[in-house]
């Protein structure tokens, strides 16, 4: 259950094969199913150097247990929620044309 009046994020948490492709630069995050809202979120897969980084919340963290996490997506739950229930369709896309090596484990739904 999400919280009313409450900012979220999606997290992603992954981890990189050795053979990864596309995953090296900036990943533009676009809600596709609120094609009204033009607003696409940067995430990055691996750490950028500081003076690429254009947003902190979007870069990965290496969590306790060897995985990685990173935010694919913020929301509010006043807007964002219809009858209980929230359709959530992203679309990844990277500057690299292609991407391959990223291994999903789950998507968390956490207050921000």
């Amino acid at each position: 259950m999400l919280s009313a009046n409450t900012q979220y994020a999606c997290n992603l948490v992954f981890k990189l094969s050795e053979m990864c492709c596309g995953l090296h630069g900036p990943v533009i995050a676009r809600d596709l199913f609120n094609w009204k809202n033009k607003e696409t979120g940067i995430l990055y897969f691996r750490y950028p150097n500081p003076w690429n980084m254009r947003d902190t919340d979007w870069v990965p963290r290496q969590r306790k247990d060897g995985w990685m996490e990173v935010i694919v997506w913020k929301f509010n739950s006043n807007y964002e929620l219809k009858n209980d229930y929230l359709f959530v369709n992203l679309k990844l896309i990277t500057y690299e044309r292609t991407m391959s090596g990223l291994i999903a484990r789950s998507i968390k739904f956490r207050p921000i």
